[in-house]
């Protein structure tokens, strides 16, 4: 994470008078808020145009105004949930292509109308409008490819259930199978696993049923088969499509260059995530487990890697023994040079400001990763490409902290650290180059802790607390409300809370026009040296989602290290927020990642219900919010088990 100097940023203590919410932003079609008097109704969302992402159902919500309570609300039929004080929500069937939510509002012998087009995928197993017996966009590999003679790759491809469909490199085919497949609705898979897979369609298994149901109306399949990469191939090859039909007419589709990689040829590239140095990155590139996939280890800038296959726009790196990753291609800038390699040969520890840090002497900038353990207190750390030849390790009886430290050879080119830690709880921990020796260092508890003469346990302590989004405004609620705003109400009044039981606050931003970046904030948290971090967000859910089956309060944690703080604060906001315990949270988040102090993401409520958005415009329900945060806090703080 980059620490540019952002002392002028820091906003210590400075608090509004009181929270002045934005003006409701009209996003309907046409004017803006009604006469005194008239009925009218609005859609906030989905916006007019837009693409939603569900195919079968979806929200839809707004506000009914001109009407003082007493209104009723359907969209296409559907009756919808009217909040007293006017914002409407709705759950409503979908249906492919251009699509209109008509709203009628009616009050009394009043009536007002919207309407709302936006546009809606088709199922991907749907039978395709067009002349292609295939969808284009649904071939896996990407290109471009480089591989190695040896090498298995999965083909697939949605398309028609009456077809023989072959993937050919050079003259070598593989015949594609139709596979069992239902259409996954990403938001439901993560939110609500009880409701049925989206735009599921029976599995075509075997030609005569293919047949019998007929490419023009039947569901189409989903092919897929194993294609193995001969030896002896050509230096650049094709992989294609080869789909034949009715009448064995037969259609070639290329599906991407492929280049054969010689296993002799060791590749080398270091890895750098500033790819225009413009600077504002986090000074990390993050290796996934698979092109696309999800976060695997965090490598800092200047890690020299191996590197092996392509997969369009990802490239493999060799980690260790076994162990690979996949990071941006524009990421991993090839050099020239061996394989990165190293021998250890001392370990040394020492004490910096509040932090105990372990010290590996290298001589190249090796790739590594680090594991927490909370009981016991612990770190792993794995070094790739680095070979022991320790005989001495050197501590300090005057450390508090570091216990033991301990090295192991799991693997030929795997050093793996052990560091034992004194005390309970974790209080976080960072890693840095210095040349290219890596530093482990691990921190100290808040000297504040240490005191307990005071009453109040959060007496000393530096907290950062995160009003979430701006300049961005985030979720809006039905009748207008702004995340952002509905943050800063909250974050200020915590502030406030935070300020009279003795802690010191350190606030992102402090007024409803100002508002730091995302790395910028972590940076600011970090170089304030607070001691725990804590963003204040409400939420919403992705197109498709029941909103009535799936809302509540959630806290967010991304290293173990915070999920004791998040499940602290979730115990003390649930009485207050007197809405569902909508769970805690693992979730990677920028705002999360960083390891320097336990850090979480609070969800208070749900932006998109009416009640929960009118709640929110009222300082006690903001403050009831705030004061659950701080009873979490004092909660994680003052137990060993919270």
């Amino acid at each position: 994470m980059r620490r540019g100097p952002l002392a002028s940023k820091f906003l210590l203590a400075t608090f509004l008078p009181a929270f002045v919410s934005c003006a409701a932003r009209a996003v309907e079609e046409g004017p803006g808020l009604p006469p005194a008097g008239e009925l009218t109704v609005e859609v906030r969302y989905p916006p007019a145009g837009s693409a939603v992402t569900a195919t079968d159902s979806t929200f839809v919500f707004g506000a009914v105004r001109g009407v003082s309570g007493g209104s009723s609300v359907s969209v296409n039929g559907v009756a919808a949930e009217v909040d007293p004080e006017g914002g409407w929500l709705a759950f409503v069937p979908l249906a492919p292509d251009s699509f209109t939510f008509v709203v009628v509002a009616t009050a009394g012998d009043r009536r007002a109308e919207a309407r709302r087009t936006v546009w809606v995928p088709r199922p991907l197993f749907a039978a395709a409008a067009d002349t292609l017996p295939y969808k284009p966009d649904t071939i896996e590999p990407r290109g471009p490819l480089e591989v190695y003679a040896g090498d298995t790759l999965r083909v697939s491809v949605v398309a028609a259930p009456d077809l023989t469909v072959r993937a050919r490199l050079g003259d070598d085919p593989t015949t594609l199978v139709p596979r069992p497949a239902g259409e996954v609705n990403r938001g439901r898979q993560v939110w609500g696993s009880e409701e049925p897979v989206e735009g599921a369609t029976p599995a075509v298994l075997d030609r005569a049923a293919a047949a019998a149901a007929g490419s023009a109306g039947g569901p189409w399949v989903r092919y897929a088969g194993d294609l193995y990469v001969r030896l002896g191939g050509e230096v650049e090859d094709t992989l294609a499509l080869e789909i034949v039909g009715a009448g064995d007419s037969a259609l070639i589709v290329p599906v991407a260059p492929v280049t054969y990689l010689d296993p002799t040829v060791v590749r080398v590239a270091v890895l750098d995530d500033d790819t225009l140095g413009a600077g504002g990155t986090d000074g990390r590139v993050v290796a996934r487990t698979g092109p696309g996939l999800g976060y695997q280890v965090l490598l800092p800038n200047g890690t020299t890697v191996a590197t092996a296959r392509r997969a369009g726009g990802w490239r493999e790196i060799a980690l260790g023994p076994g162990a690979r990753a996949w990071v941006p291609v524009g990421e991993a800038r090839p050099i020239r040079g061996p394989a990165p390699r190293d021998v250890v040969a001392v370990v040394r520890t020492r004490i910096v400001d509040g932090w105990s840090e372990v010290v590996l002497p290298l001589g190249e900038p090796l790739p590594f990763r680090v594991e927490q353990r909370l009981d016991p207190l612990g770190y792993t750390v794995d070094v790739y490409g680095l070979v022991s030849n320790v005989d001495w390790i050197e501590t300090s009886i005057e450390d508090p902290l570091i216990e033991s430290v301990r090295w192991s050879q799991p693997a030929n080119g795997v050093f793996r650290l052990e560091v034992d830690l004194a005390g309970d709880r974790a209080w976080g921990w960072r890693s840095s180059r210095q040349g290219t020796h890596l530093v482990m260092g691990f921190r100290h508890p808040p000297a504040a802790l240490v005191d307990r003469r005071f009453r109040s346990p959060l007496r000393g302590l530096k907290i950062v607390v995160d009003p979430g989004h701006s300049p961005e405004p985030g979720a809006v609620g039905p009748t207008g409300l702004v995340e952002a705003d509905a943050n800063l109400g909250i974050a200020l009044e915590l502030a406030r809370i935070l300020e009279k039981r003795g802690a010191r606050v350190v606030l992102t931003r402090a007024t409803p026009d100002s508002g730091l970046g995302l790395y910028e904030r972590t940076s600011l948290a970090v170089e304030s040296d607070g001691d725990l971090f804590v963003s204040i967000h409400n939420n919403a859910l992705p197109d498709g989602v029941n909103p009535f089956h799936h809302h509540g309060t959630s806290v967010l944690w991304y290293h173990p290290q915070s999920e004791p703080l998040a499940r602290a604060i979730q115990a003390e906001l649930l009485p207050r927020t007197g809405i569902p315990d909508h769970g805690v949270w693992y979730q990677n988040l920028a705002v999360a990642r960083m390891t320097e102090m336990p850090a979480v993401l609070v969800e208070a409520a749900f932006m998109m219900l009416p009640a929960q958005e009118a709640r929110l415009r009222t300082p006690a329900y903001r403050r009831a919010i705030a004061e659950g945060v701080a009873a979490g806090i004092e909660r994680f703080v003052s137990s060993e088990n919270p």
